[in-house]
Protein backbone atom coordinates (compact mmCIF):
# COMPACT_ATOMS: atom_id res chain seq x y z
CA UNK A 1 0.00 0.00 0.00
CA UNK A 2 2.85 2.37 0.89
CA UNK A 3 4.57 1.71 -2.41
CA UNK A 4 1.35 2.36 -4.29
CA UNK A 5 0.89 5.69 -2.48
CA UNK A 6 4.45 6.73 -3.32
CA UNK A 7 3.89 5.83 -6.95
CA UNK A 8 0.64 7.81 -6.96
CA UNK A 9 2.38 10.84 -5.43
CA UNK A 10 5.14 10.60 -8.01
CA UNK A 11 2.64 10.47 -10.85
CA UNK A 12 0.80 13.52 -9.51
CA UNK A 13 4.01 15.53 -9.08
CA UNK A 14 3.73 18.57 -11.35
CA UNK A 15 7.53 18.76 -11.69
CA UNK A 16 7.86 15.21 -13.02
CA UNK A 17 7.62 16.11 -16.76
CA UNK A 18 10.28 18.80 -16.31
CA UNK A 19 12.59 16.38 -14.49
CA UNK A 20 12.15 13.71 -17.17
CA UNK A 21 12.74 16.27 -19.94
CA UNK A 22 15.91 17.57 -18.25
CA UNK A 23 17.31 14.05 -17.80
CA UNK A 24 16.53 13.24 -21.44
CA UNK A 25 18.26 16.40 -22.71
CA UNK A 26 21.35 15.73 -20.58
CA UNK A 27 21.51 12.16 -21.89
CA UNK A 28 21.21 13.30 -25.53
CA UNK A 29 23.94 15.95 -25.11
CA UNK A 30 26.22 13.44 -23.40
CA UNK A 31 25.65 10.86 -26.14
CA UNK A 32 26.31 13.33 -28.96
CA UNK A 33 29.53 14.57 -27.37
CA UNK A 34 30.83 11.06 -26.71
CA UNK A 35 30.09 10.06 -30.29
CA UNK A 36 32.06 13.03 -31.67
CA UNK A 37 35.03 12.34 -29.38
CA UNK A 38 35.24 8.68 -30.30
CA UNK A 39 34.94 9.28 -34.04
CA UNK A 40 37.65 11.95 -34.26
CA UNK A 41 40.20 10.11 -32.09
CA UNK A 42 39.56 6.87 -33.96
CA UNK A 43 40.32 8.50 -37.33
CA UNK A 44 43.50 10.11 -35.98
CA UNK A 45 44.79 6.83 -34.55
CA UNK A 46 44.06 5.02 -37.83
CA UNK A 47 46.04 7.66 -39.76
CA UNK A 48 48.87 7.32 -37.23
CA UNK A 49 49.08 3.54 -37.71
CA UNK A 50 49.04 3.70 -41.50
CA UNK A 51 51.69 6.43 -41.78
CA UNK A 52 55.46 6.51 -41.98
CA UNK A 53 57.12 4.90 -38.91
CA UNK A 54 59.25 8.07 -38.58
CA UNK A 55 56.07 10.14 -38.36
CA UNK A 56 55.74 12.03 -35.08
CA UNK A 57 53.37 10.07 -32.82
CA UNK A 58 49.91 11.36 -32.07
CA UNK A 59 50.69 11.19 -28.34
CA UNK A 60 54.48 11.60 -27.81
CA UNK A 61 56.16 10.43 -24.61
CA UNK A 62 56.99 14.08 -23.84
CA UNK A 63 53.36 14.87 -22.92
CA UNK A 64 52.64 15.76 -19.29
CA UNK A 65 48.84 15.88 -19.13
CA UNK A 66 47.33 18.58 -16.92
CA UNK A 67 50.03 21.09 -16.00
CA UNK A 68 50.32 24.02 -13.64
CA UNK A 69 49.68 27.35 -15.37
CA UNK A 70 51.51 30.55 -14.48
CA UNK A 71 48.94 33.29 -15.07
CA UNK A 72 51.19 36.20 -14.06
CA UNK A 73 51.60 38.86 -16.74
CA UNK A 74 54.47 40.95 -15.35
CA UNK A 75 57.18 39.33 -17.49
CA UNK A 76 58.99 41.29 -20.18
CA UNK A 77 59.23 40.03 -23.76
CA UNK A 78 62.99 39.52 -23.40
CA UNK A 79 62.42 37.20 -20.42
CA UNK A 80 59.78 35.23 -22.31
CA UNK A 81 62.08 34.82 -25.32
CA UNK A 82 64.84 33.45 -23.09
CA UNK A 83 62.48 30.85 -21.66
CA UNK A 84 61.19 29.70 -25.06
CA UNK A 85 63.73 27.43 -26.75
CA UNK A 86 64.25 26.21 -30.32
CA UNK A 87 61.87 28.79 -31.87
CA UNK A 88 62.92 30.51 -35.09
CA UNK A 89 62.18 34.12 -35.95
CA UNK A 90 58.48 34.59 -36.62
CA UNK A 91 57.32 32.06 -34.01
CA UNK A 92 58.31 29.05 -36.14
CA UNK A 93 59.10 25.58 -34.80
CA UNK A 94 59.44 22.08 -36.25
CA UNK A 95 60.58 18.90 -34.44
CA UNK A 96 63.98 17.53 -35.49
CA UNK A 97 63.65 13.93 -34.29
CA UNK A 98 60.56 12.93 -36.32
CA UNK A 99 58.55 13.87 -39.40
CA UNK A 100 55.77 16.37 -38.55
CA UNK A 101 52.27 15.03 -38.95
CA UNK A 102 50.99 18.39 -40.17
CA UNK A 103 52.18 21.98 -40.60
CA UNK A 104 50.02 24.16 -38.38
CA UNK A 105 49.29 27.90 -38.77
CA UNK A 106 47.98 29.28 -35.48
CA UNK A 107 46.02 32.51 -36.03
CA UNK A 108 45.36 34.67 -32.96
CA UNK A 109 43.06 37.71 -33.39
CA UNK A 110 44.29 40.43 -31.06
CA UNK A 111 43.71 43.96 -29.84
CA UNK A 112 45.01 45.84 -26.77
CA UNK A 113 45.65 42.68 -24.75
CA UNK A 114 49.41 42.46 -24.62
CA UNK A 115 49.37 41.00 -21.11
CA UNK A 116 47.14 38.15 -22.33
CA UNK A 117 49.36 37.57 -25.36
CA UNK A 118 52.40 37.23 -23.11
CA UNK A 119 50.68 34.62 -20.95
CA UNK A 120 49.37 32.67 -23.95
CA UNK A 121 52.67 32.53 -25.85
CA UNK A 122 54.60 31.65 -22.70
CA UNK A 123 52.46 28.51 -22.40
CA UNK A 124 51.57 27.76 -26.03
CA UNK A 125 55.12 27.35 -27.38
CA UNK A 126 56.19 24.68 -24.83
CA UNK A 127 52.74 23.07 -25.13
CA UNK A 128 53.10 22.62 -28.90
CA UNK A 129 56.72 21.52 -28.67
CA UNK A 130 55.80 18.73 -26.24
CA UNK A 131 53.22 17.62 -28.81
CA UNK A 132 55.94 17.70 -31.49
CA UNK A 133 53.88 19.97 -33.72
CA UNK A 134 55.32 21.85 -36.68
CA UNK A 135 53.79 25.31 -36.35
CA UNK A 136 53.96 29.05 -36.89
CA UNK A 137 52.06 31.56 -34.77
CA UNK A 138 50.35 34.55 -36.43
CA UNK A 139 48.99 37.39 -34.28
CA UNK A 140 46.66 39.64 -36.28
CA UNK A 141 45.46 43.04 -35.04
CA UNK A 142 43.33 45.76 -36.68
CA UNK A 143 44.96 49.19 -36.91
CA UNK A 144 43.51 52.14 -35.02
CA UNK A 145 40.63 52.34 -32.54
CA UNK A 146 37.75 51.45 -34.84
CA UNK A 147 35.19 48.74 -34.15
CA UNK A 148 36.72 45.29 -33.91
CA UNK A 149 35.91 42.83 -36.72
CA UNK A 150 37.27 39.46 -35.64
CA UNK A 151 36.08 37.48 -38.66
CA UNK A 152 37.57 39.91 -41.16
CA UNK A 153 41.05 39.99 -39.63
CA UNK A 154 41.07 36.18 -39.30
CA UNK A 155 40.25 35.93 -43.02
CA UNK A 156 43.11 38.34 -43.77
CA UNK A 157 45.52 36.26 -41.66
CA UNK A 158 44.37 33.05 -43.36
CA UNK A 159 44.99 34.58 -46.79
CA UNK A 160 48.48 35.65 -45.71
CA UNK A 161 49.38 32.29 -44.14
CA UNK A 162 48.01 30.22 -47.02
CA UNK A 163 50.37 31.99 -49.46
CA UNK A 164 53.49 30.94 -47.52
CA UNK A 165 55.27 28.10 -49.33
CA UNK A 166 57.88 27.00 -46.78
CA UNK A 167 56.21 25.16 -45.27
CA UNK A 168 52.81 24.85 -46.91
CA UNK A 169 50.32 24.92 -44.04
CA UNK A 170 47.74 22.13 -44.17
CA UNK A 171 46.08 22.92 -40.83
CA UNK A 172 44.79 26.29 -39.63
CA UNK A 173 44.02 26.94 -35.97
CA UNK A 174 41.96 29.99 -34.96
CA UNK A 175 42.84 30.60 -31.31
CA UNK A 176 41.48 33.19 -28.86
CA UNK A 177 44.18 35.16 -27.05
CA UNK A 178 42.54 34.74 -23.63
CA UNK A 179 42.36 30.92 -23.55
CA UNK A 180 45.25 28.84 -22.16
CA UNK A 181 45.20 25.05 -22.81
CA UNK A 182 45.62 23.03 -19.61
CA UNK A 183 46.15 19.48 -20.93
CA UNK A 184 48.76 18.73 -23.62
CA UNK A 185 46.92 15.53 -24.57
CA UNK A 186 44.55 17.92 -26.33
CA UNK A 187 46.10 17.36 -29.77
CA UNK A 188 46.50 20.53 -31.84
CA UNK A 189 45.89 18.86 -35.17
CA UNK A 190 43.32 18.96 -37.96
CA UNK A 191 40.98 16.07 -38.64
CA UNK A 192 40.69 15.46 -42.38
CA UNK A 193 37.13 14.20 -41.89
CA UNK A 194 35.83 17.47 -40.44
CA UNK A 195 36.56 20.60 -38.36
CA UNK A 196 37.74 20.10 -34.79
CA UNK A 197 36.70 22.28 -31.86
CA UNK A 198 39.40 21.95 -29.23
CA UNK A 199 37.94 24.05 -26.40
CA UNK A 200 34.77 22.36 -25.11
CA UNK A 201 35.62 22.90 -21.41
CA UNK A 202 36.50 26.41 -20.17
CA UNK A 203 36.88 27.23 -16.48
CA UNK A 204 34.75 30.37 -16.89
CA UNK A 205 31.89 28.05 -17.95
CA UNK A 206 32.68 25.49 -15.21
CA UNK A 207 34.32 23.21 -17.77
CA UNK A 208 30.98 22.47 -19.41
CA UNK A 209 30.05 22.78 -23.10
CA UNK A 210 27.24 25.33 -23.10
CA UNK A 211 25.66 24.08 -26.34
CA UNK A 212 26.67 21.61 -29.02
CA UNK A 213 26.97 24.26 -31.75
CA UNK A 214 29.67 26.15 -29.85
CA UNK A 215 32.96 26.33 -31.80
CA UNK A 216 34.62 29.40 -30.28
CA UNK A 217 37.96 29.53 -28.49
CA UNK A 218 40.07 27.16 -30.55
CA UNK A 219 39.01 25.78 -33.94
CA UNK A 220 41.18 23.64 -36.23
CA UNK A 221 40.31 23.31 -39.94
CA UNK A 222 42.10 22.20 -43.07
CA UNK A 223 42.42 24.64 -45.96
CA UNK A 224 39.85 22.65 -47.94
CA UNK A 225 37.34 22.72 -45.07
CA UNK A 226 37.84 26.46 -44.56
CA UNK A 227 37.44 27.28 -48.24
CA UNK A 228 34.40 25.02 -48.61
CA UNK A 229 32.75 26.92 -45.75
CA UNK A 230 33.75 30.22 -47.44
CA UNK A 231 35.73 31.37 -44.41
CA UNK A 232 34.57 33.67 -41.64
CA UNK A 233 31.95 36.33 -42.12
CA UNK A 234 33.32 39.85 -42.73
CA UNK A 235 30.13 41.52 -41.47
CA UNK A 236 30.20 41.30 -37.67
CA UNK A 237 31.57 44.57 -36.31
CA UNK A 238 32.00 44.32 -32.54
CA UNK A 239 32.10 41.34 -30.21
CA UNK A 240 30.03 38.25 -30.83
CA UNK A 241 28.20 35.95 -33.25
CA UNK A 242 30.97 35.34 -35.81
CA UNK A 243 31.57 31.90 -34.22
CA UNK A 244 27.90 30.93 -34.49
CA UNK A 245 27.89 32.12 -38.09
CA UNK A 246 30.95 29.95 -38.82
CA UNK A 247 29.26 26.94 -37.24
CA UNK A 248 26.34 27.43 -39.63
CA UNK A 249 28.74 27.70 -42.57
CA UNK A 250 30.49 24.46 -41.61
CA UNK A 251 27.19 22.62 -41.25
CA UNK A 252 25.95 24.09 -44.53
CA UNK A 253 29.14 22.71 -46.14
CA UNK A 254 28.24 19.24 -44.84
CA UNK A 255 30.71 19.01 -41.94
CA UNK A 256 30.22 17.71 -38.44
CA UNK A 257 32.43 19.25 -35.77
CA UNK A 258 34.35 16.86 -33.47
CA UNK A 259 35.79 17.55 -30.02
CA UNK A 260 38.09 16.05 -27.42
CA UNK A 261 36.44 14.91 -24.17
CA UNK A 262 35.86 17.61 -21.57
CA UNK A 263 38.53 16.07 -19.34
CA UNK A 264 41.12 16.76 -22.07
CA UNK A 265 39.85 19.89 -23.86
CA UNK A 266 40.24 22.04 -20.74
CA UNK A 267 41.13 25.75 -20.95
CA UNK A 268 41.67 28.51 -18.45
CA UNK A 269 40.35 31.92 -19.43
CA UNK A 270 42.40 35.03 -18.63
CA UNK A 271 40.13 37.55 -16.95
CA UNK A 272 39.39 40.70 -18.94
CA UNK A 273 36.75 43.38 -19.41
CA UNK A 274 33.74 42.45 -21.51
CA UNK A 275 33.89 43.77 -25.06
CA UNK A 276 31.31 45.93 -26.83
CA UNK A 277 28.73 43.61 -28.45
CA UNK A 278 28.35 43.65 -32.21
CA UNK A 279 25.65 46.04 -33.38
CA UNK A 280 24.40 43.42 -35.85
CA UNK A 281 24.45 40.31 -33.67
CA UNK A 282 21.28 38.95 -35.26
CA UNK A 283 21.98 36.52 -38.12
CA UNK A 284 22.68 38.41 -41.32
CA UNK A 285 20.86 35.91 -43.49
CA UNK A 286 23.85 33.55 -43.43
CA UNK A 287 25.30 35.10 -46.59
CA UNK A 288 28.11 32.56 -46.97
CA UNK A 289 27.69 32.48 -50.75
CA UNK A 290 28.54 36.21 -51.02
CA UNK A 291 30.22 37.25 -47.75
CA UNK A 292 33.31 35.03 -47.81
CA UNK A 293 37.07 34.61 -47.75
CA UNK A 294 37.02 35.16 -51.52
CA UNK A 295 36.01 38.81 -50.90
CA UNK A 296 39.57 39.59 -49.76
CA UNK A 297 42.25 39.89 -52.44
CA UNK A 298 45.91 40.70 -51.62
CA UNK A 299 47.45 42.92 -54.29
CA UNK A 300 51.04 43.84 -53.42
CA UNK A 301 53.87 42.96 -51.01
CA UNK A 302 56.98 44.88 -49.89
CA UNK A 303 59.31 42.82 -47.68
CA UNK A 304 62.19 43.84 -45.41
CA UNK A 305 63.77 42.25 -42.32
CA UNK A 306 65.70 43.29 -39.23
CA UNK A 307 67.36 41.44 -36.36
CA UNK A 308 66.45 40.99 -32.67
CA UNK A 309 62.70 40.43 -32.94
CA UNK A 310 63.04 39.12 -36.49
CA UNK A 311 61.32 42.21 -37.78
CA UNK A 312 59.88 41.48 -41.21
CA UNK A 313 57.65 44.13 -42.69
CA UNK A 314 55.24 43.28 -45.48
CA UNK A 315 53.16 46.10 -46.91
CA UNK A 316 49.97 44.91 -48.60
CA UNK A 317 47.28 46.75 -50.49
CA UNK A 318 44.16 44.65 -50.09
CA UNK A 319 40.85 45.10 -51.87
CA UNK A 320 37.70 44.04 -50.07
CA UNK A 321 34.51 43.99 -52.13
CA UNK A 322 31.06 42.51 -52.43
CA UNK A 323 29.55 41.66 -55.82
CA UNK A 324 29.93 44.87 -57.89
CA UNK A 325 28.72 47.11 -55.06
CA UNK A 326 31.70 48.72 -53.31
CA UNK A 327 35.47 48.70 -53.05
CA UNK A 328 37.51 49.46 -49.93
CA UNK A 329 41.31 49.61 -49.56
CA UNK A 330 43.11 47.94 -46.70
CA UNK A 331 46.66 48.37 -45.45
CA UNK A 332 48.35 45.38 -43.81
CA UNK A 333 51.73 45.57 -42.10
CA UNK A 334 53.35 42.28 -41.12
CA UNK A 335 55.99 42.20 -38.40
CA UNK A 336 57.77 38.86 -37.86
CA UNK A 337 58.98 38.89 -34.27
CA UNK A 338 60.90 36.26 -32.39
CA UNK A 339 57.96 34.44 -30.81
CA UNK A 340 55.21 35.13 -33.34
CA UNK A 341 54.33 36.74 -36.67
CA UNK A 342 52.43 39.99 -36.18
CA UNK A 343 49.87 41.16 -38.76
CA UNK A 344 48.49 44.70 -38.52
CA UNK A 345 45.49 45.38 -40.74
CA UNK A 346 44.03 48.83 -41.34
CA UNK A 347 40.60 49.68 -42.68
CA UNK A 348 39.10 53.17 -42.94
CA UNK A 349 35.94 54.40 -41.24
CA UNK A 350 34.53 55.34 -44.65
CA UNK A 351 35.17 51.79 -45.80
CA UNK A 352 33.28 50.45 -42.78
CA UNK A 353 30.32 52.70 -43.59
CA UNK A 354 30.37 51.50 -47.20
CA UNK A 355 30.45 47.89 -45.99
CA UNK A 356 27.38 48.44 -43.81
CA UNK A 357 25.43 50.36 -46.47
CA UNK A 358 26.25 47.95 -49.27
CA UNK A 359 25.25 44.90 -47.27
CA UNK A 360 22.03 46.63 -46.22
CA UNK A 361 21.24 47.02 -49.93
CA UNK A 362 22.14 43.37 -50.57
CA UNK A 363 19.87 42.14 -47.76
CA UNK A 364 16.99 44.38 -48.85
CA UNK A 365 17.28 43.12 -52.43
CA UNK A 366 17.41 39.56 -51.11
CA UNK A 367 14.20 40.11 -49.11
CA UNK A 368 12.43 41.74 -52.08
CA UNK A 369 13.36 38.87 -54.40
CA UNK A 370 12.32 36.30 -51.79
CA UNK A 371 8.96 38.08 -51.25
CA UNK A 372 8.40 38.31 -55.03
CA UNK A 373 9.08 34.57 -55.50
CA UNK A 374 6.74 33.61 -52.68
Amino acid sequence: MINNRRILRLKNNEHLPVIILAITIIFIIHFCNKHDERTANQYMMEDDEKGNPRLCPLYPSTLQGNGLLDMSSNMEWADIEQRIKYVQIGGIYSPSDCIPRQHLAIIIPFRNREYQLKILLRHLHPFLQRQKRSYRIFVVEPFGNGTFNKGLIMNIAFNHASKISAPVFNCFMFHDVDLIPENDYNVYECDKHGPRHLAPAVDELRYFLMYNDLIGGALAVTKHQFMKANGWSNLYWGWGFEDDDMNHRLRHAGYRVSRPPNSVGRYKMIRHEKQVPAFNRLPLGYQQDYDSIMSIVVAKFLVSSLLLFGYTCQLCLTTVCTPSIYFNWFLIVTDCRYTYTYLLSSYTFAGGVLISLSWTVVLLLHLVVHRFKS
